[in-house]
């Protein structure tokens, strides 16, 4: 077991919360019971993950994607109430980090899928443009044929991904955004990236891709933003005597 308070600070330390500018609090949300014995892990709140939870017996639940956006409706009303009632009334703490994983050094969506597409070489943030500094790139030496790549995305993704490709079919580079990376397109392909592997796609992609010569590939955003906060509960259970549980509540987007 642990106490609510030591786990909030080892995982605020470790996600280096206080260094991350972000769109919603990182950390604890609701406050639940003071010892947590089991968490279940999710990519983004919702009553099936709730109840997922409740079902568990739980006593924190951590996802990416929390409560409390900015420029979304702050009043606890409809699903919003129903959610956080469920909570409540089980006495389930809510943590959610969301840009700390994306950034983090280790256990970044972004790194594991290089990682798990086996690029050679990976690039850290630091060396990067701003502009990109939400992703990573990766490189293959000798360059991968794009067959090849599409194998290895397709087998750490278990599901076919969406291509757009008019870029090099030996493929030397690529950048990875989790998530909602399709407007950093044009950024990637000025880069000079060979291919941009990321969550989404807007009906704008396949001519910018064609016109700038780039391989497109688009998993999901649910799909990208799984492995870091599955790696989170890893790294949870070798520090701590408590059970992690992943729930995966898949969308088709």
């Amino acid at each position: 077991m642990v106490k609510r308070v030591d786990l909030e600070k080892w995982l605020n330390d470790y996600l280096n919360v206080s260094q991350v500018n972000d769109w919603l609090p990182n950390g604890l949300q609701i406050e639940g019971r003071e010892g947590i014995e089991k968490i279940v892990t999710a990519v983004s709140i919702n009553m099936d993950v709730i109840k997922s939870a409740v079902d568990e017996k739980a006593d924190a639940l951590i996802v990416h994607h929390g409560m409390f956006w900015q420029k979304e409706e702050q009043r606890i009303i409809n699903y919003r109430k129903s959610r956080i009632k469920l909570l409540l009334e089980h006495d389930i703490n809510l943590f959610a980090y969301h840009l700390p994983l994306d950034y983090h050094p280790e256990i970044s969506h972004n790194r594991l899928i290089l990682e798990g597409i086996s690029a050679t070489k990976i690039v850290n943030q630091a060396s990067l443009p701003r502009e990109l500094d939400v992703g990573l790139a990766g490189y293959f030496e000798p360059p991968l044929p794009i067959d090849q790549l599409l194998k290895r995305i397709e087998a750490f993704f278990k599901s076919k991904p969406g291509v757009f490709l008019f870029g090099e079919k030996d493929i030397h580079s690529i950048f990875v955004v989790s998530g909602a990376g399709r407007n950093l397109t044009d950024k990637v392909a000025f880069a000079g990236f060979d291919t941009y592997l990321t969550g989404d796609v807007s009906e704008t992609i396949p001519a910018i891709a064609k016109e700038t010569k780039l391989n497109y590939i688009y998993c999901g955003h649910y799909n990208t933003e799984k492995p870091g906060i599955i790696a989170l509960g890893q790294k949870i259970k070798e520090n701590f005597d408590v059970d992690v549980r992943f729930v995966d509540v898949p969308n088709s987007l």
